[in-house]
């Protein structure tokens, strides 16, 4: 009785609080599996199994389930000795054997046997010792049945299979219960991504159902969201927006001023095969195909072009079933009438600093798809809209996560609404326009240029007004806007350069004036949250949005990266390890419930929600790391480098399987080289003038103009690769005890990459350079 007892206290401690029959119910096996669970499936079965699985103590010699009676116990273990007796032979013999022997009293039998139903009579797995099998199903589970791992077992490899029910026991159910939580509900979706995903090495793929939305969300959710943010839009967002809205249209003449940037008015491009490579002459604000320099026979589905200067932003308009995606882009500009300071020498700091109002652009491009979602190769992309202000320069926009309709097509009164775009002037205030244009039927490349003169929601971080000399009232800016990112369709988190997070939501009243007072003055809402969550600049802020949107994830100058649970921001609070640069790039990637954010020393990692302090390395370049970005429907992460590369990589494989070495495939190589002044070369003009109808003209090498002007050059077709988390090359590692750091030409750095987030165009990415190359691209394998 005594023994009894302690064996019930023994597995009353090993059990589990979640039904592992739950998390791993849906999974589609394969091969052998299937057949087995289909023979399984028509055995009967004695005895109605528990709920729970009370999974095998580690420590444990012998490990039963108990009987109600001592004496049960010792005539049930007679008959096991009776039915089962297993080999005896050497440890050393068990290992190198390539399949089980298992004998019964005067016979031998040449397959493995099948688990019986787990009761009080069957011991475990780990009692019987069985070696060199794999199990189909749940161990002790009715049904359940062990393959022996020969090399004529249908769907055995050499290698060492791993089947569901195999790797529950072992250290990879640890690792996903750990990064993703111990119940059935937060598995399930982690095994959904898994066999949808887990294939995609590098490119995502245009095979059925590789494109989808995110397996934590769902339907009814998404439903719900999308239902909910376009009903308040129609009844109460765009008729606010429109009453506080101020645009007047202008011409192509009166928008030149701003569209100016100190760039130069021309890009030399070496590009093509590398065996006959070509220089090619782009003007400013002209593009060309990117199959032109690899001939007629390329497959090449993309578009080059040169905006002038460094590509400050880059964001995909939603827009998920129509035939026209939308894409705002950032060039940087600065005032042309200002004093010009040298390097480091200003000193009114710009980024702590409000500059004086001037002209500026955004510039929205347009990429016609076909039916199946792929970039169109007979229609050329075109600038549709100028958005002109004069807030200064605009330093990073956002569109709102969820349109106002499935299509961005004309409306009956031919307008095309684009919907919300959030975003940063360097006058020091954060600005909503609600940005639309005149549609045309017939694909008219007419640019269109609107002028905003004021915006329906301005928010701020002012100071209480004070009163100059002359009595007058003066308004101050207590600190500036840093970065912005939508935690849903209608609510809106802002870091600042003094350390504090502020959120608005659109929905709260008293942000936009009354609708029945037209002369009212405009509100400046206060944010409903105000927290001081770093000492210092907040250079990047990001959220868990769809699945997450409580959680967000701030990097700050101070080499910290936090995350905060905004349901109790001062008690949920972690911090990661101090790095020794700033992460000034990061991500939400939705298929790894992690954050993807650069590291030190050319690294990429993954800082889950569960183990936001310890990161997970998932790729690696040659240079540093400038720039990352995930996509909601599909798992490849694209990464900028300094030296000018832009690759892909998939971390899925390397979060549930931390020995499993990536994939990462680079999609180009962008380098800049500065003028070559040697003998009597002067600074001459384009190689060949450009016009509109075409955006690239083939240059001569031999023309002086080309060696004295600044050249670019693009290589692609690289293999894919398994990178390491280290290098290879002992080299590269350290010399006399210092790490080689190499230098690139600041013009060669990508600044810039997104992917489309529409569920049909998922594929599109861009990518941009900071020698104001902008490059446009279906990536869809």
């Amino acid at each position: 009785m005594a023994r009894g007892t302690e064996s019930r206290g023994r597995n009353a401690g090993r059990h589990v609080s979640y039904n592992y029959k739950d998390a791993f119910k849906g999974i589609e096996l394969s091969g052998s599996e299937a057949e087995a669970e289909e023979h399984d499936a028509g055995e009967a079965v004695e005895e109605e199994e528990p709920d729970d699985f009370v999974p095998p103590a580690e420590d444990d010699v012998s490990d039963e389930f108990v009987a109600d009676d001592p004496d049960e116990v010792e005539e049930e273990e007679e008959e096991e000795e009776e039915e089962l007796i297993v080999s005896t032979k050497a440890p050393g013999d068990i290992l190198r054997a390539k399949s089980i022997t298992v004998e019964r009293r005067n016979s031998t039998l040449d397959t493995a046997p099948t688990t019986p139903v787990r009761s009080g009579k069957t011991k475990s797995l780990r009692a019987t010792g069985l070696t060199g099998v794999r199990c189909v199903g749940t161990p002790g589970v009715a049904g359940a049945r062990y393959i022996p791992l020969g090399a004529n077992t249908p769907g055995a490899t050499t290698n060492r299979q791993r089947a569901v029910g195999e790797w529950r026991e072992g250290g990879q159910e640890s690792r996903l219960r750990n990064l993703f939580g111990p119940t059935g509900e937060d598995l399930r979706p982690v095994f959904d991504a898994k066999k949808t995903w887990l294939s995609q090495m590098t490119l995502p793929s245009r095979s059925f159902k590789h494109l989808a939305p995110s397996p934590y969300v769902t339907e009814e959710t998404r439903a719900k969201d999308t239902r909910n943010v376009r009903q308040w839009y129609a009844n109460v967002g765009r008729a606010a927006f429109a009453h506080g809205q101020k645009t007047v249209q202008m011409d192509e003449e009166q928008a030149q001023p701003y569209l100016k940037n100190p760039g130069p008015e021309s890009l030399d491009l070496l590009m093509g095969a590398l065996k006959n490579q070509r220089i090619f002459s782009i003007e400013k604000g002209r593009y060309m195909s990117a199959a032109v320099p690899f001939g007629s026979d390329s497959k090449r589905n993309g578009w080059l072009f040169f905006l002038g200067s460094r590509i400050q932003d880059v964001h995909w308009a939603p827009n998920q079933h129509g035939t026209t995606q939308y894409l705002a882009v950032i060039v940087e500009q600065e005032d042309m009438t200002a004093k010009k300071h040298k390097r480091f020498r200003n000193p009114k700091a710009p980024a702590f600093t409000a500059t004086s109002p001037f002209p500026a652009s955004i510039q929205i491009w347009a990429f016609d798809s076909t039916k199946s979602g792929t970039m169109s190769e007979q229609k050329e992309p075109r600038l549709a809209l100028v958005l002109c202000t004069d807030w200064g320069a605009p330093k990073a926009i956002q569109w709102w996560p969820i349109g106002a309709e499935d299509s961005i097509e004309p409306d009956q009164d031919g307008v095309v609404r684009l919907g919300l775009l959030a975003g940063i002037w360097s006058d020091g205030r954060l600005r909503i326009l609600d940005v639309s244009l005149r549609g045309s039927k017939t694909g008219s490349s007419n640019t269109q240029y609107m002028h905003y003169t004021e915006a329906a929601l301005e928010l701020a971080f002012r100071d209480p007004p004070s009163t100059d000399k002359a009595g007058n009232q003066v308004e101050k800016l207590r600190t500036l806007p840093s970065c912005l990112c939508w935690l849903s369709p209608t609510t809106i988190a802002v870091g600042t350069a003094s350390g504090n997070i502020a959120i608005w939501t659109l929905t709260h009243r008293g942000m936009f004036p009354p609708p029945n007072r037209p002369d009212a003055e405009k509100p400046r809402p206060p944010p409903w949250f105000l927290k001081q969550l770093a000492d210092t600049y907040v250079v990047t802020v990001s959220s868990g949005y769809p699945s997450r949107p409580q959680f967000l994830s701030l990097t700050t100058a101070d080499g910290f990266a936090r995350l905060i649970d905004l349901r109790a921001p001062v008690a949920d609070c972690i911090s990661s390890l101090r790095g020794r640069t700033i992460v000034h790039s990061q991500a939400w990637h939705e298929h790894t419930q992690s954050f993807v954010m650069l590291d030190e020393y050319y690294l990429l990692k993954h800082s889950t929600l569960r183990r936001y302090n310890q990161a997970i390395y998932t790729f690696r370049t040659d240079s540093t790391l400038t720039t990352v970005a995930t996509s909601p429907v599909h798992p490849a992460v694209l990464v900028g480098s300094s030296d000018g590369s832009v690759a892909a990589s998939n971390g899925l494989c390397k979060i549930m399987n931390s020995k499993d070495i990536p994939w990462s495939l680079m999609w180009f190589k962008h380098e800049w080289r500065r003028p070559v002044l040697h003998g009597d070369a002067d600074d001459a003009g384009p190689v060949v003038q450009s016009d509109r109808s075409s955006g690239g003209k083939l240059a001569s090498p031999d023309d002086p103009g080309v060696v004295s002007r600044p050249l670019t050059r693009i290589t692609e077709g690289y293999r894919p690769v398994q990178t390491s988390m280290q290098y290879p090359d002992a080299s590269k590692r350290h010399k006399d005890g210092a790490k080689y750091i190499t230098l690139f030409e600041e013009n060669s750095a990508a600044t810039r990459v997104a992917w489309n987030p529409s569920l049909k165009c998922g594929t599109w990415a861009v990518a941009g350079m900071q020698s104001g190359m902008l490059r446009v691209e279906d990536l869809g394998v």
